[in-house]
């Protein structure tokens, strides 16, 4: 069944709606980093949708690849002598890798052959550093993957940046929908959102009772003043799939204006009650947009958004959700069964922007409607992308996905500013200052 967007709602919000008034930004000058990861799209999502320092801080950038149009973004990480590639994920906190010997479940818990899981190269290696005794590693992500190991010190280098006697995770057990690239992922979120327990025994498991967190990478290179307390994300577009950067310390080397900055505030806010630290700690890079401009009208919000590498679309509140889908022409509309919004083909995104800090950032139409259809939904007539789940389906006739919109509902809090946002700002995650800010990147 599908249930048509309407622009009364929208009409609504407008009315309701008054212009923020514009953070201050940051005093803070930024300078562009030496130490640059490359980031690589990936087919892979991470799904989930978490003191200042000297002026003796060097900086460091590292390029982000993409290797699949959907997916997320990978980086390469060095585990003692061994390259692996790791999506970059700012919505949790650990480094896993999946282990020689991994046993790959399917999503009823019932194990199958490891390929089923897709994991890139296999981790051999035996914890150099040591192993941490008495805990073990559990992690979920909102899309249904889990994963389950043990916890050790190795050496981690990143972007030429070497952390020493660093905690990661030796995956030996899970459900995971890999491309057979990514070997794990490389969580950059507050180490608050760190998964690890006490015992050894994952179905022991609890958030409440037993859940214990330690310094994740990105906190020790700050805390040993290799880094400047401050990463940057720069992802591209591009019909090589896109890419981007990992600025650490300071901002990517493509070309943007410097001095078109706005801010916001990094806030602590409990997502999870049960969840105890998340009460008075950071966890993810959470902020409050001011609102949107849908077709030139501005829209007031008040709601907490996530900013997560790791998550592809950007997922709203429902009444917003529905607003910027409404303006679609035509309209797209909610596919209640699969629960996503859909647009048909050739369909027109309206001009959307989001307003952070006082500045409205537009995002490009070509997030707001996913490119590469691949045909008709002959009971929808909307465009259409096979996507195949090895675990669940034996041919590529037995499951079919609509094209969505880059804009979705959200199940409930938080709202998630994923990539359909990202590619259209540079964003700096200033830890030392707690905020956010962002520029336009435009034009590429």
């Amino acid at each position: 069944m599908f249930w048509s967007t309407t622009t009364s709602l929208f009409s609504a919000l407008v009315l309701q709606s008054a212009q923020a008034a514009p953070a201050p930004l940051s005093t803070k000058q930024l300078k562009t980093s030496d130490k640059v990861l490359t980031l690589k799209r990936t087919g892979v999502k991470a799904g989930s949708s978490k003191a200042l320092l000297s002026n003796h801080a060097v900086t460091a950038t590292t390029p982000l690849v993409a290797v699949e149009n959907g997916g997320g973004y990978a980086v390469d990480v060095d585990l003692g002598s061994d390259t692996f590639t790791l999506i970059f994920d700012t919505g949790s906190s650990d480094l896993w890798v999946a282990s020689e010997g991994v046993q790959c479940v399917n999503p009823k818990g019932r194990h199958v052959a490891t390929a089923k899981c897709g994991f890139g190269p296999l981790w051999s290696g035996n914890f150099e550093e040591g192993k941490v005794a008495g805990e073990n590693f559990n992690i979920s992500y909102g899309d249904g993957e889990f994963l389950v190991g043990t916890l050790g010190y190795e050496d981690v280098s990143v972007a030429g940046i070497t952390v020493k006697h660093q905690e990661i995770a030796s995956v030996t057990e899970g459900y995971w929908a890999g491309d057979g690239v990514v070997s794990g992922i490389l969580g950059f979120a507050y180490s608050s959102l760190t998964a690890a327990y006490t015992g050894n025994n994952p179905a022991n498991d609890n958030p409440e009772t037993n859940n214990i967190h330690y310094e994740n990478w990105i906190d020790n290179a700050v805390d040993e003043n290799k880094i400047d307390p401050l990463f940057s994300v720069a992802i591209e577009r591009g019909a090589n799939g896109g890419g981007g950067q990992v600025a650490l310390g300071g901002l990517p080397t493509i070309n943007f204006d410097h001095h078109d900055f706005a801010s916001t505030p990094l806030e602590i806010h409990s997502f999870t009650p049960r969840h105890p630290l998340e009460a008075s700690n950071f966890t993810y890079y959470t902020i409050q947009p001011d609102g949107w401009v849908i077709g030139g009208e501005s829209i007031s919000t008040n709601f907490r958004a996530i900013v997560d590498t790791g998550t592809t679309l950007a997922y709203l509140p429902p009444k917003y959700a529905v607003a910027i889908n409404a303006a679609f022409d035509p309209p797209a509309v909610f596919n209640q069964d699969a629960g996503i919004f859909e647009a048909k083909c050739g369909a027109t995104p309206p001009d959307v922007a989001i307003t952070i800090g006082g500045k409205a950032f537009q995002i490009s139409a070509a997030e707001l409607l996913l490119p590469k259809a691949q045909g008709l939904d002959p009971s929808t007539h909307l465009c259409v992308r096979a996507l195949i789940s090895s675990f669940l389906c034996n041919s590529p006739a037995d499951v079919m996905f609509e094209q969505v919109t880059g804009i979705q509902a959200a199940a409930g809090p938080p709202a998630i500013l994923g990539d359909t946002f990202l590619k259209n700002v540079v964003a700096v995650f200033d830890v030392g200052a707690s905020e956010m800010r962002f520029a336009p990147h435009v034009n590429y």
